[in-house]
């Protein structure tokens, strides 16, 4: 495993319990949440990937839906086990333990941007694997250039990859997605691309 990868997965497995406490409320992507809950049918299995403690997954079931919580690190999922039951598995981005087309949707907040842009780029290949045709792809990253480490926040290291938005929109494209919506939401920490988009053809 890349060190970037190993070394970040390192961090959230000590810092599970203040990372759930400090995002603990989502009423900051609610809107995206509701979206998109009424893009998908009723009780639509999905896939919640960098799940971290599952909070999403909890957002997203009391919407109808059937998410399956899924992150690298263990103590993430661990952590949330007791306040957000439901499946845990404990997995990959760029290999999913799921057979193709079995997805009506994924939900990738806030988690690719540990990846390098190469290293999305599979990530993204592996979800069109596991989406089933014309199944929708939420997709949230920070807005920048570069990469960087980051330790301010957890005194722990962090590598993040920054995107622009046309560079966004190019690896969803070459990965065989469509933009339906796009936005860029500002908060106090950061500045952040949000995507939804459809599978269009098998990467």
């Amino acid at each position: 495993m890349e060190d970037h990868i190993a070394r970040t997965r390192e961090t959230y497995d000590k810092v599970a319990s203040p990372f759930l406490r400090n995002t603990r409320d989502r009423s900051v992507i609610r809107e995206w949440l509701d979206r998109f809950a009424g893009l998908l049918p009723a009780h639509a299995r999905v896939l919640d990937v960098g799940s971290g403690p599952g909070f999403d997954s909890s957002e997203l079931r009391t919407r109808g839906l059937r998410p399956i919580s899924v992150d690298l690190s263990l103590g993430m999922l661990r952590a949330g086990l007791r306040e957000f039951p439901g499946p845990t598995v404990q997995a990959d981005v760029r290999s999913l333990p799921f057979p193709s087309a079995s997805m009506a949707g994924v939900w990738a907040n806030a988690c690719l941007l540990h990846l390098s842009q190469p290293e999305t780029s599979s990530a993204l290949e592996e979800i069109g694997r596991v989406l089933r045709p014309a199944g929708l792809l939420h997709v949230s990253v920070k807005l920048g250039s570069g990469a960087e480490w980051e330790s301010d926040r957890y005194g722990q290291p962090r590598w993040f990859q920054y995107w622009s938005a046309s560079e966004l929109d190019a690896a969803l494209a070459s990965a065989g997605f469509r933009v339906q919506s796009s936005w860029v939401n500002e908060t106090n920490r950061a500045t952040w691309l949000i995507r939804f988009a459809s599978l269009e053809r098998r990467a």
